[in-house]
């Protein structure tokens, strides 16, 4: 069993020798089996090793006693242990969420906010194989995509998931085994919550009726289908690169190129110009198609779409705007306007973190921010002169200047890059301008193209610790952040 969780580990990569780990231990047995994995897999690669416990405040004694069962547990395992208390029901009432989603919300949060404090690698949970089994059921009765019937990823940012391989009768069958107890959470075993039922009544009647090794079945489909979206993913950048352009205020799809693709690599380009403008909440298969059928009408056909966008096509592209924004001709006036208010030349002006720099016309600030939930939903706000940048990937000190030979953004998740030159061709902004647009400089990396885009190597994601929040504040464009 612990053979095969190490296993586990080595081939994805989950840890490595001297890394900081996080466990997230509740009591129940999928924990405590990981927790012991965790603990003797430290004598074959060394690593740091924390576990945190949440206590909920939903049931009372027993919540209490839960915590104190992993705290002696981590005792004998020698192993440190830091018990974090928190307010999930006022969190639900506050965020008008069920007691189970704000559970996991602040599980998460507290072991992103731990993981912080003490410079961990990674956070290690505990979803076995038949997590695994009811997320792609649910998801298939709700009605995902291909994204979410690939179930749980193994690796996802800086969260491991060890036991994603192993069925919990063979978790608690080793427990057992070896004389470890472990503490049932009796929440789990009310059929109030949808997933409680599918694991107590669903997947059992399949697992007894149909295939008794359905849901190792189940979770192996997803595995596949989690590599047939990534297989997905590769080709619709590459595809992206060809067809998907994007200004200060529209993002268009060339349809020479967007006509030789495969229809579901086309469908995968209109998601991700949709997601380029803040637009693919409520956007459903009913849409897709709309648009699928747009891109082959004449030009001035138009149609829009949940989340105040409208496609327009047009020669040659198809192009999505957020309503209300001004079209990218007044985007670039704008943008000449900043250059000329804030008076920066090629040689450029150091932007210390944390720090600002300002004069009679311009205000820039750079502040540092810990990559918390909370801080997502703001990083997500389009916002035109505030950005929220990765401050773990700039090497060098900040400086906010026009163009240089050399100047290259990041263009893809792959660290693929392009000549910053070719990029305001592709913009096409005139010759004549481009001297004139703001850009903030790592070096020769261009983290942000001001009004315009971020490079891609800038962009916050969960691994993300520290953050840096720049805001360009100017008397005619104000731009207010958090």
């Amino acid at each position: 069993m612990i053979e095969h969780m190490i296993g586990v580990i080595r081939e994805y990569h989950m840890i490595e020798p001297g890394m900081r780990v996080i466990a997230g231990v509740s009591g129940g047995a999928d924990s405590v089996c990981l927790l012991y994995v965790l603990a003797h897999c430290r004598r074959e690669l060394p690593f740091d090793l924390l576990v945190v416990h949440v206590e909920h405040g939903l049931r009372g004694k027993e919540s209490l006693e839960d915590a104190q069962f992993v705290e002696e547990l981590c005792e004998k395992l020698a192993v440190p242990c830091r018990i974090v208390h928190a307010q999930v029901r006022q969190r639900a009432q506050k965020e008008k969420l069920s007691c189970e989603e704000a559970g996991r919300a602040e599980r998460y949060r507290i072991f992103h906010e731990v993981a912080r404090e003490w410079g961990a690698d990674r956070i290690a949970v505990a979803h076995n194989q038949n997590d695994q089994a009811e997320t792609v059921l649910w998801n298939l009765a709700r009605g995902s995509g291909l994204q979410g019937l690939g179930g749980i990823r193994p690796v996802q940012g800086s969260i491991i998931r060890p036991l994603l391989f192993t069925a919990r009768k063979d978790i608690e069958t080793w427990l057992r085994s070896e004389g470890i107890t472990w503490r049932t959470d009796r929440t789990n075993l009310e059929t109030d919550y949808t997933r409680n039922r599918i694991r107590l009544h669903l997947l059992p009647q399949i697992e007894e009726e149909l295939n008794g090794q359905a849901g190792r079945h189940i979770a192996e489909a997803a595995g596949r289908l989690r590599e047939i979206q990534d297989y997905i993913d590769k080709k619709t950048e590459e595809a992206a690169a060809r067809c998907l352009r994007e200004s200060l205020t529209s993002v268009w799809i060339l349809l020479d190129y967007y006509n030789k693709e495969e229809t579901l690599i086309r469908e995968e380009l209109l998601k991700r110009a949709l997601r380029s403008c803040g637009g693919m909440k409520d956007v459903g298969a009913v849409h897709l198609r709309r648009l699928g059928q747009l891109a082959e009408m004449d030009c001035g056909k138009s149609c829009d779409l949940p989340g105040g966008i409208r496609a327009v096509r047009e020669d040659g592209i198809l192009r999505f705007v957020k309503r209300g924004k001004q079209n990218m001709t007044d985007g670039i006036r704008e943008t000449e306007a900043l250059f000329e208010r804030s008076a920066i030349c090629k040689d450029g002006i150091s932007l210390q973190v944390p720090g600002c720099v300002s004069n009679d016309r311009f205000c820039v600030t750079a502040e540092l921010l810990e990559n918390t939930t909370e801080l997502k939903k703001y990083i997500l706000e389009e916002k035109k002169y505030t950005k929220w940048l990765s401050y773990d990937t700039i090497t060098n000190s900040l400086l906010l200047r026009t163009r240089k030979t050399g100047d290259y953004l990041v263009i893809n998740a792959q660290g693929g890059t392009r000549k910053l030159k070719d990029y305001f061709i592709d913009q096409k902004i005139p010759r004549d301008k481009r001297d004139q647009i703001l850009l903030l400089a790592d070096g020769s990396h261009i983290l942000w193209v001001v009004g315009w885009r971020i490079s891609e190597a800038a962009k916050v994601t969960d691994a993300t610790k520290c953050v840096v929040k720049i805001q360009i504040a100017m008397s005619e464009y104000p731009d207010p952040g958090m």
